[in-house]
Order: C-alpha cells, then sequence, then structure tokens
C-alpha cells in the first residue's frame, strides 16, 4: 500500500497524527505522526500491511524532509525461501520466523535532502543531515552527516563537545514562547549559543527529582532490569496487548520488571479494567509487572530509573525516545517481531539518576573551546565545515543560487516564458468573454508523473489531458502559468522561499520542454492576490480584489467546486453576482468523477459565468466547457486568498477545506439556506 504525504512547511503547531482506514478496517491508522515545525515536501511511504504488524513513520520536531523522498517499511523478500515471489491462485505467505523491523523514526532537527529512500527500521538521530539520492539502510547517529548508496557518515555538523552540549540543551523541547524569544540565536554562532545556555540544562538535568516508584520484591532468575512502556490505550490500532503479553511470554521466571506508566484521567477505571482482562489470562505466569497510575509533569522523572524505553505509535512517542537517549536507555520496538531481542537486551545498564548524570560537560574545558572553536586549524577541519554548512538546508540553498542567474541576469535573450500582466488578463476575460485554464506546481508535477498535493493523485488520463490542454491553440482560451521563473522582488519572503525551493534546475528545465517560450501566458497568480505577495500587509490586496470582482459583476454564475470549498461562504466575494447556482463534486480526485461533473455542467445555461475550483479537474474542465461554448474560469484558491486577507494570515477556515494551514482538513459541516438552495447536483 502506498501514502503519499505533503505537509506544508508552518502548518504543524503541535504533535499531529495524519490517519487513514486501513485492512479494510473503520478504523483510523496514524500513518505518520509528526512534531512541531516539522515539513515535507513530497514523499511516498510504501507500507506492506497485515492484521498483525502495522508500522508507521514518525517524525520528530523542526526536521524538513525534502522532495521525492521514499519511505520503504517492511517490504523485504523473505530471500531465504526457495521462491521469491508469488504463485498463481496460492496465497502468500509471510515469514513467520524471520526478525522484522519496520517504524522508521526520524529524530528532532533533522533535515533528509530530495531523492532519498529510508528503509525499514532506521532511527535517524537528532541533528542527523542525509544527503541528497542517499539510501538509508541503518540507523544514523545524533549529528552525522551520511551519503550515498547505502548511506556512510562522511561527517559530522559539529565537533564532539558541541554535539554533546546540543544532546544536553535540547533546544527543540523548549516552550514555543522561547524557541520564539531565541530564534536569532538559534541562527547564529553555535559556540555562542551552547555557552549562553549549557549552565541552565545542566542544571536542570541535576534538579529532576526521581519519581516513586512501588518497590517489587524479586525472587527470580539473574539481574534485576525494569523495562518502561506507555499503554496506548487511545490509539485504534494498540499496540499495548502485544507488548504485555510478549514481555510474559519473555520474560518468565526472570527478575525483569516491566513498569507500565497509566495517566490519571476520567477513563482510568476503563484502561485498568482493560488490563485486568488481560493480567487474568496469565495468573499462572511467574512474571513482575509494575503499575504507576498518576499524572507524571516530566517524564524524565520516572525514565532516568529505568533501562529500557518501549515505543508505542502515541504523538508522544518520539518526545520520550528523545528522553530516553538523554539517558543513554536502549529503545525497543513495540511493532518489530521480536520485540525484545535479547542479546541487545543483556547488555542494559542501569544509569544514574538525574541527581548524579554521568553526561554533564566540564564546564571549564567547555568555556575554552567555546573561546578557540570557529578557527580553522586545518584543510580537513575547512571540508568539514564546508560540507556542513552546505548540507544545512541543502535544497533551498541549491535552487535559490540556481535561480539567481534567473532573477538578476539582464540579458536580451530570452530565459524564461513571457507572462502577461493580470491587468490584461482581466481585461481579456471581462471584455472578450474568454475562459481561463491555470497550470500550477501541482498540474506540473501531475504532468510528470508525481503528487504534489493531496487533491489528486496521478493518473495517465489526467496527464494527457493536462498536456492536450498546455498545447491548446483555441485563442478563447487563457492558458495561464506561474509568474516564477525570472524577477520575484514582487513576492514576500515566504513566497520567494517556496518558488525557489519547488523550481530547481530539473524542474526549470521539465517546464521548458512543454512551455513555447515564444507564447504569450497569462499569470496564474491572477486567483492567488494574497498571501504571497510583498505588498499583502497595504491596500493593494484589497485593490486586486476588487479588480476580480469586476469580473462577474451583475453575472449568472454556475460554480463548479469540491463539496467543502463553499466559495463565497460567510463572506461577501460574490455579492455582486446577479445569481448563483452550484454543482459539487468530490473534495479530492475530482477527476474520478470527471465525466459525471461534465455531463451535469452542459445540462445548464450557457449564459452562465463558470466557475471552477476543483484542482487540477478544473484546469480539464474549464477548456472541455470552453470548448462547448461557455465561458470558464479556473479559480482555484480565490475564496481561501479572500478569507486569509479577511483574517490577515494564512490560517484554517473552520467551514471551508485548506490545503496550506494547520488542521485546513478538518472541515465543520454548515447549515445555510442560502448555499443549500444554490446547490442543483451533488456528485461524489
Amino acid at each position: 500500500m502506498r501514502f503519499k504525504l505533503n505537509i506544508p512547511e508552518y502548518s504543524i503547531e503541535t504533535e499531529y497524527a495524519y490517519t487513514h482506514d486501513v485492512l479494510n478496517e473503520q478504523k483510523r491508522f496514524p500513518i505518520l505522526t509528526i512534531g512541531k515545525d516539522s515539513y515535507i515536501e513530497e514523499a511516498m511511504v510504501e507500507n506492506v500491511l497485515d492484521s498483525q504488524l502495522i508500522y508507521n513513520l514518525q517524525i520528530g520536531r523542526y526536521s524538513a524532509i525534502g522532495s521525492d523522498v521514499t519511505f520503504i517499511i517492511d517490504l523485504n523478500h523473505d530471500y531465504k525461501r526457495v521462491c521469491q515471489g508469488r504463485i498463481h491462485d496460492i496465497p502468500y505467505r509471510r515469514p513467520e520466523l524471520s526478525r522484522r523491523k519496520g517504524q522508521i523514526i526520524i529524530m528532532n532537527d533533522c533535515w533528509i535532502g530530495a531523492k532519498t529512500t529510508i528503509m525499514s527500521g532506521v532511527t535517524i538521530g537528532n541533528g542527523a543531515v542525509v544527503s541528497a539520492g542517499s539510501v538509508v539502510t541503518k540507523d544514523v547517529p545524533a549529528y552525522a552527516i551520511v551519503e550515498g548508496n547505502p548511506a556512510q557518515i562522511i561527517g559530522y555538523r559539529f565537533g564532539p563537545q558541541q554535539i554533546e552540549a546540543l544532546q544536553l540543551i535540547r533546544w527543540w523541547n523548549w516552550s514555543p514562547e522561547k524557541i520564539t524569544s531565541c530564534a536569532e540565536e538559534l541562527y547564529g554562532d553555535i559556540d555562542a549559543f551552547i555557552s549562553k545556555h549549557i549552565d541552565e540544562a545542566t542544571q536542570e538535568l541535576s534538579a529532576i527529582s526521581p519519581v516513586d516508584i512501588a518497590p517489587i520484591e524479586k525472587h527470580n532468575q539473574g539481574e534485576e532490569k525494569r523495562l518502561f512502556y506507555i499503554p496506548d490505550f487511545e490509539q485504534d490500532y494498540p499496540t499495548w496487548p502485544r507488548v504485555i503479553e510478549t514481555y510474559i511470554q519473555s520474560y518468565a521466571d526472570t527478575n525483569y520488571e516491566l513498569l507500565l506508566y497509566v495517566e490519571e484521567d476520567d477513563f482510568l477505571q476503563h484502561k485498568l479494567a482493560l488490563l485486568d482482562e488481560l493480567f487474568s489470562k496469565y495468573e499462572d505466569a511467574n512474571c513482575y509487572i509494575n503499575l504507576y497510575v498518576g499524572n507524571i509533569e516530566d517524564l524524565r522523572t520516572i525514565l532516568c530509573q529505568t533501562d529500557a524505553y518501549i515505543t508505542n505509535r502515541s504523538l508522544n512517542n518520539v518526545i520520550c525516545m528523545d528522553m530516553a537517549d538523554l539517558f543513554h536507555l536502549p529503545v525497543y520496538s513495540s511493532v518489530d517481531m521480536p520485540v525484545f531481542h535479547e542479546t541487545a537486551i543483556s547488555h542494559m545498564v542501569r544509569k544514574p539518576t538525574a541527581q548524579t548524570p554521568n553526561n554533564s560537560l566540564n564546564l571549564d574545558t567547555l568555556k575554552t573551546i567555546t573561546k578557540t572553536l570557529g578557527t580553522i586549524q586545518d584543510n580537513q577541519d575547512y571540508l568539514q565545515n564546508t560540507i556542513i554548512q552546505l548540507s544545512r538546508n541543502q535544497a533551498a540553498l541549491d535552487s535559490t543560487i540556481d535561480n539567481l542567474q534567473y532573477e538578476i541576469l539582464d540579458t536580451d535573450k530570452p530565459v524564461y516564458p513571457i507572462i502577461e500582466p493580470i491587468e490584461n488578463t482581466i481585461s481579456q476575460i471581462i471584455n472578450e468573454g474568454k475562459s481561463m485554464c491555470r497550470f500550477g506546481d501541482g498540474e506540473f508535477s501531475l504532468i510528470a508523473g508525481k503528487q504534489r498535493h493531496r487533491f489528486h493523485a496521478p493518473s495517465l488520463q489526467l496527464t494527457e489531458r493536462l498536456l492536450e490542454v498546455l498545447h491548446s491553440n483555441n485563442p478563447h482560451i487563457l492558458i495561464c502559468i506561474s509568474d516564477m521563473y525570472g524577477d520575484l522582488s514582487q513576492y514576500n519572503m515566504d513566497g520567494k522561499y517556496n518558488i525557489r525551493l519547488y523550481l530547481t534546475n530539473e524542474v526549470r528545465q521539465q517546464h521548458y520542454a512543454l512551455l513555447d517560450m515564444n507564447r504569450h501566458y497569462h499569470n496564474s497568480y491572477i486567483t492567488r492576490p494574497y498571501a504571497m505577495y510583498a505588498d499583502n500587509h497595504t491596500s493593494a490586496p484589497r485593490e486586486r480584489f476588487a479588480a476580480l470582482k469586476k469580473i462577474w459583476d451583475n453575472r449568472k454564475l454556475l460554480i463548479i467546486e469540491g463539496e467543502k470549498t463553499r466559495m463565497g461562504i460567510g463572506n461577501d466575494l460574490f455579492d455582486n453576482a446577479a445569481d448563483i447556482v452550484r454543482i459539487l463534486g468530490p473534495a479530492e480526485s475530482a477527476f474520478d468523477r470527471y465525466d459525471d461533473i461534465l455531463a451535469e455542467a452542459l445540462k445548464q445555461e450557457k449564459d452562465r459565468l463558470v466557475l471552477i475550483a476543483l484542482g487540477a479537474a478544473a484546469t480539464v474542465l474549464a477548456y472541455d466547457l470552453a470548448n462547448a461554448g461557455f465561458q470558464a474560469l479556473d479559480i482555484g484558491h480565490i475564496d481561501i486568498e479572500y478569507e486569509w486577507m479577511r483574517a490577515g494570515d494564512k490560517v484554517a477556515i473552520h467551514n471551508k477545506y485548506v490545503n496550506e494551514a494547520k488542521d485546513g482538513y478538518m472541515v465543520e459541516d454548515i447549515h445555510n439556506p442560502v448555499y443549500e438552495s444554490q446547490i442543483i447536483a451533488h456528485i461524489i
């Protein structure tokens, strides 16, 4: 099974789970859990699902995942069998005895370069960098820089003492307010940052006071070791029954102890009843299970007294893994087979409690290092520093450098497509009755066989239709592309950054191969008058919207949109129209119902101006309706941009589908008699 992910920058404000129905069950499985301010440009998760083992991808805070990244989860063949493939009419049997690792963990402050492949069972440590195009087959240490196929360590972002200090400070666990107040330091000199914050971090760790854990008097064989686990009762696909049962089966007659932490809340009695039901199946088992019931403000106060941490799929798992790493505890995946690996566990050593941490730094040494670091001592140090600097945000840096020649060079030779001013486009729509089809990064990605946004999955038919529209010479149809190939001075920093990050040299050449450099295109940003412009804090956006509103002034409208788009509802965007009727299509993958939507649209009066917001399907639909004698405009984004202008920021709209804001997919139902009376067809 494949899952495509695109998590925009700044869209995750706290730990978040992306869920999907799997195994034909009416449950939501957390395909991905992701921490604050992490993002994914574009990734594919390839996963094998069965009723026993379901793996997911977990990402910590402030990590960046580039484009075309692939996560391959548990897809290895059992190569020791006689036959590695499938046999016709014979159900495939998965190997029961082979060791299976699946959960992929990316910790905090990581950078995963474009076109990287990460294999099943890999954990990438805090601060690590994976160079573009690498294939990662084994765990990556904290702050390591890896490269190649298979990926090998080629250096580290910082020196050993600096890394030790950063692992102690762990700035990614600071409060959002502290992160904001220290932003300049986080983007500044490493040694100044360490010097300012190391004392506080050391004192904070030393001040941790362990919670009281009820002691268990043990009389079985072997040394005493404590495994810590938080049962995930809230999950639709919980791991806790398997973890507890596997522990009982593995460690009966030993002095191992399984410490379960159960939060005290309104569901406590129900959770305890579930545990009692499971324990009743093993009344005769000779093993030790300890239960801590309460509310622990700082989990470090309990983790510092354990020998290992067992994961789950919950939102706080990476946070707990980070705390376990602070105390150098081994981490075991609750969804791996087997859960417990005896050889590894036999080497567990109880770490000192927080009052006497063994990972504190010699502060005098650190201060001396802080004063001297930054001086290049030999060519090897210089090379390593260069690699570090280039790796911090490789894709953005490379794309920015590549784009400079197009943004600032003054040359008579055209190096980018010809794009008409938006004023000319509006004039031709109003005065000449022309239709409009827009191509943005989503449409060009679909043509290339990639999914950049969740609205549509690539398909051969959609690609062929988009190419047909792009190369159309119908004089009554305006073909629009994004005005991003040359000067970007009119856009704000976020706009420039996103354009540069997307428009790599490879993507630019793909576009150029599809475009006629002598043709006059129109600007697809016509429907995006607010968010990306440098003057969006002035009256300019309202003036741009005022010009657009003239297009439908006193016109009868046919709006064709996704069922959760609701253009003009709750605002005055279309108040100057004479009349509105609506055809609703699917909120996603509207092209799957394209023929039905087109057939319904063709039944309507041709004197109606057709406004369409259906993702990439709108580009094709506007083209077909224009050829059928309608004036049709692909006008997606315009309503959301209008809402953002009114709100003063890119925010989620509680009753409208927004793909560029946190929680934008969580859309409330509405009961609006006017809106409901306008709906003449609902195709889902």
